[in-house]
């Protein structure tokens, strides 16, 4: 099970039903909010529907529940638009109740870069200053597809020359990943995430861990936080089921043990903290805020 789950691929686990689904046994269930981070926010990958339906009521339904953040993704270079509005008109609709977007998701691809002229894409470059414009501090790349995965030195120099023109901009590059880093070796051994943490300069591309997919990966991320200290200054945070082939469901519902996870934040240089639901035990509007609950409930 690997792409099967990707939200990429745009597919989505039904069926899932676990009766009687408990707290995780490190979570509490007191209202203090006992989890210390100023940044926690919402990919809104996880509530794709609703915003496809009503961007301004799902975005002020999710300022209701207590988000004060949010990560985006489809915004459409050639149109400059998102959700249907205008890059500025939606950034305005954010403003308007409350909420900010400090990153993004735009794929970047082996195509956005000519090692020739050393010329990033028009369209790179657009997804990048406008980005900036609107005063995101990260653009993230979610996706490496299949044939850009079997360049990895190639790779590493478009993210490399990515990461420049997004250092001149104002604005940090950085890489999300899935299961398939882990899978994915270059010639010399080394699986694919750790060529992106050694041969792309830590000054020109951070990393957004998708806690979910390392440990479905059978890695673990206090591991990486171990080895590369301060790398780490997002991350997506969803809970693995118990149930076959493990999807992920709501925060706090399920087997990762999130607690000694972010009790090392300060190792990993972990500043942003943002929920993600590709699956769900309840619906996404229930799970956006189940998530946050549990997550605010988190001694740690």
């Amino acid at each position: 099970m690997n792409d099967h789950f990707s939200r990429r691929r745009f597919l989505q686990v039904s069926g899932v039903a676990l009766a009687g689904t408990a707290l995780s046994p490190n979570l509490l269930t007191a209202a203090e909010n006992y989890f210390k981070t100023k940044h926690i926010g919402l990919q809104l990958w996880s509530v794709r529907d609703d915003m496809k339906k009503d961007p301004a009521g799902t975005l002020k339904a999710l300022a209701a529940m207590g988000y004060k953040e949010v990560e985006s993704f489809g915004y459409d270079a050639q149109t400059d638009q998102i959700f249907g509005l205008t890059l500025k008109d939606f950034s305005k609709l954010l403003k308007d109740n409350g909420l900010k977007m400090p990153s993004s998701h735009s794929a970047i691809q082996l195509a956005d870069y000519d090692p020739a002229t050393k010329m990033l894409s028009d369209r790179a470059k657009k997804v990048i200053d406008s980005a900036a414009s609107v005063g995101q501090k990260y653009l993230i790349n979610p996706w490496t597809g299949d044939e850009d995965r079997k360049k990895l030195p190639e790779l590493m120099k478009t993210f490399t020359a990515v990461g420049e023109y997004a250092k001149k901009a104002g604005i940090k590059f950085g890489y999300h990943n899935h299961d398939f880093e882990f899978k994915t070796k270059g010639t010399d051994g080394r699986v694919m995430y750790d060529w992106l943490l050694e041969e792309v300069d830590p000054k020109l591309m951070v990393m957004e861990m998708d806690i979910y997919w390392v440990q479905f990966a059978g890695f673990q991320a206090l591991d990486y936080f171990k080895k590369y200290p301060g790398r780490f200054e997002l991350c997506h945070a969803k809970d693995m089921s118990a149930a076959d082939q493990h999807p992920s469901i709501e925060f706090g519902d399920g087997t990762i043990d999130f607690k000694s996870i972010l009790a090392q934040r300060s190792k990993a240089g972990l500043k942003y903290v943002i929920v993600e639901l590709e699956n769900y035990l309840t619906t996404p509007m229930k799970g956006a805020q189940r998530s946050l609950d549990n997550l605010k409930a988190l001694k740690v």
